[in-house]
């Protein structure tokens, strides 16, 4: 649980240094919105906002090189290089090994944190627009992991093709989510859409 906690407070700094240029790119944004004829409510630019913080976040603590603050100022902090997996299925065979010495802490990290680190890349976008269908958001969080694993290459972190479909699982399983949302609660994923401006009748 400690080591959750402290992936997700690196993440913080990250997001915190992002949140005002989204704003901004958020303000502009919606002035060129009401220019088409579309209004954005508290609910969409809400949702949209948090997506877009969550993505700095994910990327920083798995695709953008570790970053450390001394009093010689900022620097990267090196990678110890890893053996990468290619054979589909292992972190099975690595959990179970891990398990039997009395690691709860391995299988949780890798296995569970794997699905759960990508629900918001199935949940965000069907919320956000319309057309996000169950295989868009298969295939954007298939997508959105292999870039991971790509640019964790040239910095000799571990890439594992489990990553792979353990994140595409994830983002379906974030799809199922806001299948079920908006199953049980149709008027509130209703007001994360955009929707035609109400023209003044005089």
């Amino acid at each position: 649980m400690a080591r959750i906690t402290g992936y997700l407070l690196n993440m913080l700094p990250y997001m915190l240094c992002a949140l005002p240029v989204v704003l901004v790119v958020r303000f502009f944004r919606c002035r060129t919105l009401r220019t088409r004829g579309l209004a954005t409510g508290f609910a969409h630019e809400a949702g949209l906002v948090l997506f877009m913080l969550f993505l700095v976040g994910l990327l920083s603590q798995t695709a953008l090189p570790k970053l450390e603050f001394g009093v010689g100022g900022p620097g990267i902090v090196p990678t110890s290089g890893g053996d990468s997996n290619l054979i589909p299925g292992r972190i099975f065979a690595d959990c179970l090994r891990e398990l039997s010495r009395g690691n709860w802490t391995w299988p949780l990290i890798n296995l569970l944190g794997n699905l759960c680190i990508f629900l918001p890349v199935g949940l965000f976008p069907p919320l956000l627009w319309r057309g996000m269908t169950f295989r868009r958001c298969a295939l954007l969080g298939f997508c959105c992991s292999l870039l991971i694993e790509l640019l964790q290459l040239p910095q000799a972190r571990m890439a594992d093709i489990d990553d792979l479909w353990l994140n595409t699982l994830g983002a379906v399983l974030g799809f199922l989510l806001y299948a079920l949302l908006r199953r049980c609660t149709p008027r509130f994923c209703a007001g994360f859409r955009l929707s035609a401006q109400k023209k003044n009748t005089p």
